[in-house]
């Protein structure tokens, strides 16, 4: 795990430098580059595609090393490889702090200098980049029928947008709880059978309670967390994506149980005592790190954190991995989050075609091994071998994302909702005064605010019709 002390990873993998440059930039913008996306989406924009016959000097910046510890590794040796293969092209990877992983490329993409691939947090944390017009589409420069062949479509449907493909998917970032199996055993719980309904949830909790653990470790000082349990299980009520983005379409109001029956049930887990008592004076990273200290029995997690604490802490005897317990009745109650994050072709980049060549290289089989070896992260691609294994809980994973639909709330809805409607929201029911309503309305609010301020990014998801999962 890095230094939290040092790195400002938060709760949406690193959106606080995401969030903070939204805040200083201001969004207005981004629908109109949107507009202008979507008209020119129906021809293919190859210009500056390739440098001829002359040397290739192809800059990517990057991410990871902060979540999937061993990225920076694995990103070295792969290039390394490439370069050694190459006669006129050399790959430059420069890995990025997570403070600056956004403003620096929104100044690089102003001036029309900088990387010619670029990492950025999957999604519509992606797509905003891309509606500002900072991004060139994949699709353009990598045959659709390798793209639908090689990814599975539920990492494409994240960052597919007005008909055109726009984020690599790089590695996924599968969330789950993991549980320390040998506190459920002190609680009197079968440590390989972990609960998969609600009610069977609360039941082990307060068991967990009652041995002297924090049943649920966490931290919200920093109010990252909320997009998190809005992720765990804000969609279990869905039956499609196109409902998870009706209400920043517009038209429909985020209300009812469809909506926000989640979080009448994030409220039985405060009310029932079942967070650390100090949830709300530590940040997101110190509540997971009490998982590794043996305080806490269960932590929201990355499948390559998971991996790192099945490594680091006694393997299959100690760690083991839960999807969320269900309480809906939609489709996606029994949903499993296996987000992608991605790489992307910059627009101003003159080597498109060579970054595209290089971007299916990192697919390929040796690569996708190496990378797992390295970082524990796993690669969403059709023909990685499950044999490259050597955890139970990336096994476990593995299966679950087999079977659909696979879906991450975070990646779908507006960064917006989460920073002005469901942190605050949340953070109000650990207050005396808070309650649901509250939270609902808070969250409803940033809806109808963004919605007035920019409405042209509201546009964006108008036109935005997602691949189905």
């Amino acid at each position: 795990m890095p230094d939290i002390e040092n790195d400002s990873l938060r709760a949406n993998h690193g959106a606080t430098s995401r969030r903070g440059f939204l805040k200083l930039s201001g969004t207005a913008g981004v629908g109109a580059a949107a507009a202008a996306l979507l008209a020119s989406c129906s021809s293919s924009s190859a210009s500056g595609g390739s440098s001829g016959s002359g040397p290739v000097n192809l800059l990517v910046w990057y991410w990871g090393e902060q979540e999937a510890p061993g990225m920076k590794s694995f990103m070295q040796k792969a290039v390394a490889r490439y370069n050694s293969q190459q006669s006129r092209v050399k790959v430059t990877a420069v890995l990025q702090s997570s403070d600056s992983l956004y403003s620096a490329f929104a100044a690089a993409a102003q001036a029309g200098k900088g990387p010619d691939i670029q990492y950025l947090w999957g999604g519509t944390q992606a797509l905003g980049d891309v509606w500002l017009g900072y991004c060139a589409p994949l699709s353009d420069y990598i045959d659709q029928n390798w793209l639908t062949t090689n990814i599975p479509q539920a990492a494409l449907a994240q960052t597919n947008w007005g008909g055109k493909q726009w984020g690599m998917p790089f590695y996924q970032i599968g969330t789950a709880f993991p549980y320390n199996k040998k506190m459920f055993q002190d609680a009197g719980l079968n440590p390989n059978d972990p609960p998969t309904t609600w009610d069977a949830f609360l039941t082990a909790l307060s068991k967990l309670k009652k041995v002297g653990v924090s049943p649920i470790g966490a931290g919200f000082k920093d109010q990252y967390l909320g997009g998190w349990l809005a992720s765990y299980f804000g969609q279990q009520n869905f039956n499609t994506v196109d409902d998870a983005i009706a209400p920043f379409k517009g038209g429909t109001q985020y209300s009812g149980p469809m909506y926000t029956e989640w979080v009448d049930r994030v409220q039985e887990l405060v009310n029932g005592g079942f967070f650390n008592d100090d949830v709300q004076s530590i940040n997101l990273y110190q509540g997971q790190n009490l998982f590794t200290a043996k305080k806490a029995a269960i932590v929201t997690s990355v499948q390559p954190q998971i991996t790192s604490f099945y490594r680091s802490m006694g393997g299959a005897d100690t760690v083991g991995v839960m999807r969320s317990p269900a309480f809906g009745t939609g489709k996606f109650a029994n949903s499993f989050g296996a987000p992608a994050q991605v790489l992307l072709i910059t627009k101003f980049s003159p080597y498109k075609e060579e970054a595209a060549a290089f971007l299916k290289f990192l697919h390929t089989p040796a690569m996708m091994q190496l990378m797992y070896q390295e970082s524990g992260a796993i690669c969403p691609d059709n023909n990685f071998d499950t044999a490259w294994f050597n955890t139970d809980t990336a096994t476990t994973m593995w299966h679950r994302k087999q079977t659909p639909p696979n879906f991450w709330y975070q990646y779908y809805y507006h960064l917006p909702f989460e920073t002005n409607g469901v942190d605050p929201g949340l953070q109000q029911l650990w207050q005396s005064s808070g309650n649901v309503n509250a939270a609902v309305t808070t969250m409803r609010g940033a809806i109808n605010k963004w919605s007035q301020q920019t409405p042209a990014q509201q546009n964006a998801y108008k036109n935005w019709k997602p691949l189905g999962i």
